[in-house]
This record gives C-alpha cells, sequence and structure tokens, in this order.
C-alpha cells in the first residue's frame, strides 16, 4: 500500500511543478464589461476645477431645517402630472 501513496504522492508534487503555458483569454475579454460601463457612467467633460456655485445662505438655512426637525417637503407628483407645460393654441 506504501509504494502506491509514494506514487501517488510523487504524481501530485511532479503535476504542482508544470510550467506549460496555460491557455490565455482572448484579448477582447471583458470587453461587454467595460462597453456597459462606459455606457451607464456620467462623467461630464470638465471646464475648470471650480467647484460649482451655489447660495450657502439657502444651503444654511437648509441645513437648520434639516437639524431642527422643520424639512420642506418637496412637492409631490403623480405619473399623470405633466412638467412640460403644454404649447399655447391660437
Amino acid at each position: 500500500m506504501r509504494p502506491v501513496l509514494a506514487v501517488l504522492a510523487f504524481a501530485v508534487g511532479l503535476a504542482a511543478c508544470d510550467t506549460a503555458p496555460r491557455r490565455t483569454l482572448s484579448p477582447d475579454f471583458g470587453a461587454a464589461v467595460r462597453h456597459n460601463m462606459a455606457v451607464h457612467i456620467i462623467n461630464p467633460p470638465v471646464e475648470d476645477d471650480r467647484p460649482a456655485e451655489g447660495d450657502g445662505r439657502r444651503a444654511g438655512d437648509a441645513v437648520e431645517r434639516y437639524r431642527s426637525g422643520k424639512v420642506i417637503p418637496p412637492a409631490s407628483l403623480s405619473t399623470s402630472d405633466s412638467l412640460i407645460k403644454p404649447a399655447p393654441t391660437h
């Protein structure tokens, strides 16, 4: 029984030393993932590094309302509401 174990151990050890080149993936492997990322990631062009302008007083008032629990709820919309005003008819 021991010679069988020795041969098996030798075979496993020899297989671990395999230096044969592995089958490589095709050059376009992952192209679908990269395409989907490009489609879904919004990356607008940046013209300069200045921060976006905003109204500091208004932002501060919003933070204070949040801290005090007096947040102004947003106007609710339903699926039948239209955000686009119809063109005037003459």
